[in-house]
């Protein structure tokens, strides 16, 4: 969220300065006066530490870190533009100009909205931002007054957002993330590094492909802190359409997400079948598939990649064998297979860079048909900062070291 030293209506004024190219052009657009333009840019400027403007006779021109402002504060209006152009028929939005209503919104109006949608209630969001009860319905009512729409459900003791009023809240959070952004693409430009990179990662991730990523990061970046949240694949994702997060990583979902998120592959994770050291099919040169079928085996939950090519691979045994655990949790997996000499599916990743890479083995049988495709997942209209994309770049470079079997000694 925009904090109160960048405020939308400095912003607002800002983009105004950069498309009427000039300080007394923007406030006669605007219908204020010079000295009210001036003074909210002048603001601005001490606020970012940046020259915006140089300032001649035939009106302003954009020095460097302004135009990295303006792409950043450009991608900002546009977003929220495109979400109240979005708000159901019937909307005064969808009926007049789009534009002309974001310019009306107000850091208070937002700022409340946004808290009501995540708090649940206009009451918990009130404790939240420390104001009043009064004070957030007022702004919620001139929201939705100026939305022309209905975004909230009101009942007799409280007030929370409805369907239009989350999805607002959302496109909201990722536009007004665009300033985070531009403060950390002002810093880059003066040779500095700084920011955040919010990762998901899905469960069965290879940690340490993660780790080493991070660390070539920060042989660069330093001072960029990297948040790491590991959570399910519906939970991660709708973090990532609100903003929370930057990407995910991890397996991708068959069959392949569409719409306002982009999913680019990694490499393709072979599955193998596993047991224990010191299990008594572990030195085995060959192993049926009655040997299979007469241990226990511990499986993935159902909503997990993976159940279904164990499913696929155990109806190919003589007999169905015992299944003693479902679990999404490796740490479980890894303990029944060391306490009950069970079996499991894992992918060749996690033989190689998993926490518990010195614990398993892979037994001689065929893999299962397929693999798992790792990959990473970011929003479409997603503009990275420096320090972000070479995040990217990097991962991308230690997934192309990932050997090829198995076998292969951990570099």
């Amino acid at each position: 969220m925009i904090d109160d030293s960048i405020n939308l209506r400095r912003l607002v004024l800002f983009d105004a300065v950069c498309r009427e190219c000039g300080i007394s052009q923007a406030a006669e657009a605007v219908g204020l006066s010079q000295p009210a333009v001036s003074l909210a840019i002048k603001k601005l400027e001490e606020t970012v530490g940046a020259v915006l403007f140089e300032r001649g006779y035939g009106g302003s021109e954009l020095t460097r870190e302004g135009a990295l402002l303006q792409r950043r504060v450009v991608r900002m209006l546009e977003q929220i533009e495109s979400a109240v152009a979005a708000m159901p028929a019937g909307a005064r939005a969808r009926q007049s100009n789009a534009g002309g209503v974001c310019r009306r919104l107000t850091d208070s109006q937002i700022r409340c909205h946004v808290a009501i949608a995540d708090a649940g209630s206009a009451a918990e969001a009130a404790r939240r931002l420390g104001i009043s009860q009064p004070a957030v319905h007022r702004a919620a009512r001139d929201l939705e007054d100026t939305i022309g729409h209905p975004l909230y459900r009101r009942r007799v003791h409280s007030v929370s957002a409805n369907a239009a009023g989350q999805e607002l809240a959302r496109r909201l959070v990722v536009a007004l993330g665009e300033i985070e952004q531009a403060r950390v693409d002002l810093v880059s430009a003066r040779g500095l590094a700084a920011g955040r990179i919010a990762v998901g990662m899905l469960p069965l991730m290879p940690q340490r492909l993660l780790a080493r990523t991070i660390g070539r990061l920060r042989e660069r970046y330093p001072n960029v802190a990297v948040t790491i949240r590991e959570s399910t694949h519906a939970r991660l994702l709708e973090d990532l359409r609100f903003g929370r997060l930057d990407v995910i990583v991890g397996a991708l979902r068959e069959p392949r997400l569409e719409g306002n998120v982009i999913e680019r592959e990694l490499f393709t994770d072979p599955y193998v079948v596993v047991v224990r050291r010191g299990h008594p099919l572990a030195e085995r040169r060959r192993v049926s598939l009655k040997e299979l079928a007469a241990h226990g085996w511990v499986v993935p939950q159902q909503d997990m990649p993976r159940r279904a090519v164990v499913d696929m691979m155990l109806a190919t045994l003589p007999q169905p064998p015992q299944v003693l655990v479902e679990t999404s949790s490796l740490a479980m997996m890894i303990a029944m297979l060391d306490e009950n000499d069970c079996i499991s599916l894992l992918s060749r990743s996690h033989i190689l860079y998993g926490n518990y890479r010195n614990e398993v083995v892979a037994l001689d049988v065929p893999s299962p048909q397929g693999g798992r495709t790792v990959g990473y997942t970011t929003r479409a209209d997603w503009l990275p900062t420096q320090p972000q994309r070479e995040f990217i770049e990097q991962l991308q470079a230690q997934c192309r070291l990932t050997p090829n079997t198995p076998d292969t000694p951990d570099a």
